[in-house]
């Protein structure tokens, strides 16, 4: 996949010859201008930002702070069409900058600068992963679990957007862990010693719900004898995550709106106008496009809220990372439950990989849970599984992939769909050893890694 370039020009740049040079590198390179830049970066940052400067009122050194509060590590190079600016050189490389050229440059140094950036953004990105892999489990980002290239991503986001105070809206199934991401993003944040608030609004009377929220002042119904603290407030200088914010009602829904736009509330009962120093993370297992074109959620609401959007796939969808959450669960309850389990028969761990999971992470958790407390051996064999799953076995409600659909269909698949789909099966009965799955295939290992590449299976 080819590097991703942002280049951002004031009104007054001529460009159209750096962005004939940056052509020749191989690179996707996207423009905007110094107002627009922003939001694209925060829908898919790059993997290097050229800046070209003409007009000195052009103010740089709040571009660099804007992009680095999106992604500290993301390299910029400024080019400096207009001559006459070198005295801004050391300041703008003080301030986060990766290089300046000042233009025209020679062709050859230009591109190797813009190379090196990507590479040294590359490796930096790839250190960050491997830190969060050492002194434990691989593939442990925070409180969560996964190898896979999905999840891969997801860790990356986090870390990219844990470092700005921007609204996150995280999707995904019920199980999936959507908590555990809003928790990762405070840890990590310059929030992270401050409180972690966090409120179901499904969970809570919508009667009551405006109460948790903004608290209420004394006499402000009958019963409240004192002044009530609400989340908004307690949760001063940290994060306040909106769990099932789709559930919230209509009337409550404007309140939050005008919280995101206002920074500013009420208590139940008051009239002073406090001020909200909060980062806001929402999260929901609905459709909420749906809820929005069905009225239910309101439009102006849902882009406050999305901002930087993260979605958690569910577990049917990333196997590869089952048999990881399978082997931290056992290792967890084992120990904790002082149980003498410590490996998983071959046939049970590839049922769990084919096993459907409607309850997603927090179904496979319980799980293995329950095998370890109701059951003393040191292999989890067939027999401790739940009956469902075991029936499930029995009736073949296994994943099954479109291959095997289409084939049923009598339809015809194209050969390299069809290959693709034979890895992917055999790497889930492997249960992702690469060496034995190849040797299923009759294909060589390294073949094997070159075509898991092709097709990204994996990372």
């Amino acid at each position: 996949m080819a590097s991703r370039l942002l280049c951002i020009q004031d009104e007054g740049a001529d460009t159209l010859a750096v962005h004939a040079l940056l052509g020749q590198g191989g690179w996707t390179v996207k423009t905007a201008g110094p107002h627009d830049y922003e939001t694209l970066l925060r829908l898919d940052v790059p993997d290097c930002v050229v800046i070209l400067v003409q007009q000195r009122e052009v103010n740089v050194l709040q571009m660099l702070e804007a992009i680095h509060d999106i992604d500290e590590h993301l390299p910029v190079i400024i080019v400096l069409v207009q001559p006459g600016v070198l005295q801004d050189v050391v300041q703008f490389m003080k301030a986060g900058a990766h290089d300046v050229v000042v233009w025209p440059t020679e062709t050859p140094h230009f591109l190797r600068m813009v190379e090196h950036a990507i590479h040294l953004y590359h490796l930096t990105k790839r250190v960050f992963l491997l830190e969060n892999q050492v002194g434990g489990w691989r593939g442990r980002f925070d409180e969560l679990i996964g190898q896979g290239a999905k999840m891969q991503e997801v860790f990356q986001m986090i870390h990219t957007v844990a470092s700005s105070n921007a609204t996150v809206l995280i999707t995904g199934e019920s199980g999936t862990g959507k908590e555990l991401v809003a928790r990762a993003i405070h840890r990590r944040s310059q929030r992270g010693k401050n409180p972690f608030m966090d409120l179901n609004c499904g969970a809570i009377p919508r009667e009551l719900l405006e109460n948790e929220l903004f608290g209420h002042e004394r006499g402000a119904f009958t019963g409240a004898e004192r002044r009530y603290l609400g989340c908004c407030e307690r949760a001063d200088g940290g994060t306040l995550f909106l769990d099932e914010i789709c559930e919230m009602e209509p009337t409550l829904q404007v309140k939050i709106l005008r919280l995101l736009q206002e920074r500013t509330y009420t208590r139940v009962g008051g009239t002073e106008r406090l001020s909200a120093d909060l980062r806001f993370i929402a999260a929901t297992n609905r459709n909420i496009h749906e809820e929005v074109e069905k009225g239910r959620f309101r439009e102006d609401l849902y882009y406050r809220l999305n901002v930087v959007p993260i979605h958690l796939p569910a577990l049917r969808d990333r196997p590869e990372d089952i048999p990881i959450l399978a082997r931290w669960f056992l290792e967890r309850f084992a120990q904790k439950l002082e149980k003498p389990f410590i490996e998983f028969a071959p046939d049970v761990l590839e049922l769990l990989v084919s096993y459907q999971w409607p309850g997603n992470v927090r179904e496979l958790e319980n799980v293995i849970e329950r095998m370890v407390v109701l059951n003393n051996d040191t292999r989890v064999r067939m027999k401790h599984l739940p009956p469902h799953i075991r029936k499930a076995q029995r009736r073949g409600d296994r994943l099954r992939h479109p291959a095997q659909v289409a084939v049923d269909a009598q339809s015809i698949l194209p050969l390299d769909l069809v290959e693709k789909y034979a890895i992917e099966s055999a790497l889930e009965k492997c249960v992702g050893n690469v060496s034995e799955a190849a040797k299923r295939l009759k294909i060589g290992q390294a073949t094997l890694y070159r075509k898991i590449r092709q097709y990204g299976l994996r990372n």
